[in-house]
């Protein structure tokens, strides 16, 4: 966890309060309220990271990351990852041939292996695998397909350093009050000059920019409110890899064509003859409700 002049922690009754006291990225105790709401605020500090200064959260993740985490459509917390299998592990599939494009090919982490869509990829391109994660259905889920899969959290792996050549966190990063740890955790089971393929929500994404507390990223009866702690955009989290020992190789918005707006659509054919203007481009990832990025360990 963060250090005790960055996070206090309370605990009572199967749960905990956490208050970030310094942002996580700049360490400044200064921010500004972004979005408010009776179970917790979330701030944005002028380093340009967006956080929830505090949360009261379950001691145990099976709390949430239980079965109806991942397969039922009743909870709050449901993403259903179980549908449309098949799309999930080509996107993998795609995502990983990107990281290889920055490094040399090697044995594979997934931080966060959820279902085991981005080992399922890593297998067929012939890669050795592994997946790690805090939810125990998600490790079983995983070995029942034949996949190895560990128990660990973000900061916490059990794995010795450089073992890997490629490690990937996907929709992971957001979920704890303390990045640098993690990241660091990613650079130590790394092996110089490995590849860590990250991706995460887009703190400017325009719908919700234009309206915070309507935003399914940060109302308390969403996933992203009650579940994430930090919100990024490509130059927090490049800010972020840099202290912690990464260079950074490439970031792109996310490219689910079918699930995009008609007007997110419209805007990548025109803004496509420029997306390697700054501003064009820049302007053109906001439209995406997540971006993703490949750093390269140093």
């Amino acid at each position: 966890m963060l250090p005790p002049d960055q996070i206090q922690l309370s605990q009572d009754s199967g749960s905990q309060t956490i208050i970030i006291k310094r942002c996580p990225l700049c360490d400044s105790p200064q921010a500004s309220p972004y979005a408010a709401f009776p179970e917790f605020t979330w701030v944005s500090c002028d380093c340009g990271l967006i956080y929830k200064r505090s949360a009261r959260i379950g001691t145990d993740s099976n709390d949430i990351y239980d079965s109806k985490y991942f397969r039922s459509g009743d909870s709050k917390h449901a993403h259903d990852y179980d549908k449309r299998t098949g799309r999930r592990i080509r996107k993998s599939r795609k995502q990983i041939l990107d990281a290889l494009n920055h490094t040399e090919p090697g044995p594979l982490l997934d931080i966060g292996c959820s279902l085991g869509y981005t080992l399922r990829a890593a297998r067929d391109l012939g890669l050795e695998c592994v997946g790690t994660d805090l939810a125990p259905y998600a490790v079983e889920a995983c070995r029942k397909q034949g996949l190895k899969a560990e128990m660990g959290d973000l900061e916490h792996m059990p794995f010795k350093e450089g073992v890997f050549r490629v490690a990937v966190m996907k929709h992971v990063l957001e979920h704890t009050p303390n990045p640098r740890s993690a990241l660091r955790e990613a650079h130590r089971v790394l092996q110089p000059g490995g590849a860590l393929f990250i991706a995460v929500p887009h703190a400017e994404y325009g719908k919700v920019q234009r309206n915070p507390t309507k935003s399914r990223f940060y109302r308390p009866d969403c996933t992203g409110g009650n579940e994430h702690f930090v919100y990024y955009t490509p130059a927090t989290l490049g800010r972020l890899l840099e202290q912690t020992g990464y260079r950074v190789g490439k970031v792109h918005p996310h490219l689910l064509r079918k699930r995009a707006s008609r007007m997110e659509r419209i805007a990548d054919v025109v803004l496509a003859p420029f997306n390697l203007v700054g501003g064009l481009a820049k302007n053109a990832l906001k439209l995406r409700k997540e971006f993703w990025l490949v750093a390269v360990r140093t």
